[in-house]
């Protein structure tokens, strides 16, 4: 059920723009009163809903694009081809053509659903960065205070384009929302004289938000509970409203008869001027609640990720060196024996600890890489037990195009030669292989063993080790096996695979 679910949220998410989008359409014709009735909104509702059924396809197959597996370019180039079509390639048949009747498509239905996605599709990006640990340099820009501080500007500058465009200013309303830029070209210091009042009203509302989240809700809240939160908020409300409003008062596009205060009167105590900021202290506790929580479970999640990543490096560190260790002592073991096989046993040895040093301490390796490694490494084992063992490989003939971790394979064939080969002096066998299907990794690793090393528990310090890595990078989204079969010992890896 948890699964359905998510999918399903996975699925609607993206469409939320484009319905918000198509919602606010069908309502805005009937905001009037002598437009107003059900009768109209509904054959509205249909016909709008067939003119954003191509922008609705448009972000459904994004969301489903974003689920593939495919690299992540190519997901966001074709994301990005798909909206294009969709954002704006088929809005401007409508917006361009000589279409009328029902068929036309407005353009401020479509400037919203194309805002409403953008903006989407960006939350979409940023959260993958965070998922990533990436860290950026304009990270700031989202930060609640800087979306309502750019969201402040964005009223301060329209509202006082608009006010420049009326020449009655404040003293006629209602005030018509249109932009004269030839009445702002020749007065460009009224304009200044109204941004800085505005922006004396921005800076009220920022300031009351800044005070309820960084010391209502930070101080009082976290520290004292809901209660004296309530009881705090709700004084500081009764006595900074009727001290703001006189402020806001003394402003010169105020002295009208109807001032730009709530209230729309020259009474600081209305009690429209304290519902006005009871409902502004009303809508962002919430929201000022939800983001901070969001800001927690990230900076949980990067910590959570920081600790996997530390454990990973040191169970990597813990692998190397049991590595190393065999390998010197078969090395030991030629010169000992004054084998002509010891110098290309040194050549194999480097072209190992190189990969070590530089590729296994990498995230991710190609499954290309790994095999050559398990080659080297089979080859290196094969100089000192030829004489005795079979080896037989079976590996992909080219496997580039997908990624792993890097030397999780190479465990499951060393305990085949440490607990297979190396304790009997009977003739022996391992046979290795490979295999790549539907973006899943088959690897299998078969050795003889004798009859008390095959009913012996096997695998020590390095299987464990394995079995933490895989955990820790895919769940429980893989399956290892390892176990006696008869006079053989069998290791099974299965595990999905990325794409390069």
């Amino acid at each position: 059920m948890k699964i359905s679910l998510s999918y399903k949220s996975s699925f609607l998410f993206p469409l939320l723009p484009v319905l918000l989008a198509w919602w606010w359409s069908v309502l805005a014709p009937v905001l009037t009163p002598e437009l107003a009735g059900w009768s109209r909104v509904w054959p509205q509702a249909l016909v709008l809903l067939l003119q954003f059924l191509p922008l609705l396809l448009c972000q459904a197959v994004g969301g489903w694009l974003q689920q593939q597996t495919a690299p992540k370019r190519m997901v966001i180039a074709a994301v990005g081809l798909f909206w294009v079509l969709g954002m704006l390639a088929y809005p401007a048949f409508f917006l361009f053509a000589d279409s009328s009747g029902w068929l036309k498509f407005g353009e401020n239905e479509w400037l919203l659903a194309l805002m409403l996605s953008l903006l989407y599709w960006l939350h979409c990006w940023y959260q993958h960065k965070l998922q990533q640990g990436n860290r950026s340099r304009w990270q700031w820009l989202w930060s609640l205070d800087t979306v309502l501080l750019l969201l402040l500007l964005l009223w301060t500058i329209s509202f006082a384009l608009i006010l420049v465009s009326h020449p009655a200013g404040m003293a006629e309303q209602p005030i018509p929302t249109k932009v004269d830029l030839v009445r702002l070209g020749s007065n460009p210091w009224l304009f200044l004289h109204y941004l800085w009042q505005i922006s004396l009203l921005a800076g009220v509302m920022f300031g009351s938000y800044w005070l309820n989240r960084y010391w209502l809700i930070r101080r009082v809240l976290a520290q004292h509970g809901l209660l004296p939160f309530a009881l705090v908020s709700l004084f500081f409300i009764l006595l900074s409203y009727p001290l703001i409003s006189t402020l806001l008062l003394l402003l010169p596009m105020n002295q009208v008869l109807v001032p730009a205060i709530p209230a729309g009167s020259h009474n600081p105590f209305n009690w429209y001027n304290l519902n006005f900021m009871l409902l502004q202290w009303l809508l962002t506790t919430p929201l000022i609640l939800a983001f901070d929580r969001q800001q927690q479970e990230s900076t949980l999640a990067k910590i959570q990720h920081q600790q996997v990543h530390t454990e990973l490096q040191l169970l990597q560190q813990q692998i190397n060196p049991h590595f190393l260790f065999n390998t010197l002592n078969n090395l030991y073991a030629l010169c000992l024996m004054k084998s002509d096989d010891a110098p290309k046993l040194i050549l194999q040895l480097a072209d190992l600890l190189r990969y070590v040093v530089y590729q296994g301490q990498q995230p991710r390796v190609t499954l290309q890489q790994e095999l050559d490694y398990l080659q080297h490494y089979l080859a290196l084992q094969q100089l000192r037990v030829s004489n005795k063992t079979t080896l037989t490989v079976d590996f992909p003939v080219d496997s580039s195009g997908y990624q792993l971790p890097p030397l999780l394979l190479m465990m499951l064939v060393e305990n085949a030669y440490k607990h297979g080969v190396e304790m009997s002096n009977a003739p022996s066998h391992v046979e290795v292989s490979a295999a790549v299907r539907d973006h899943t990794l088959y690897f299998s690793c078969r050795n003889s063993t004798s009859v008390a090393e095959a009913a012996a528990p096997g695998g020590g310090i390095g299987l464990e080790n394995l079995r933490r890595r895989l955990q820790l990078y895919y769940g429980d989204d893989y399956r290892l096996h390892s176990a006696p079969a008869g006079n053989e010992w069998l290791a099974e890896l299965t595990l999905k695979l990325e794409l390069v």
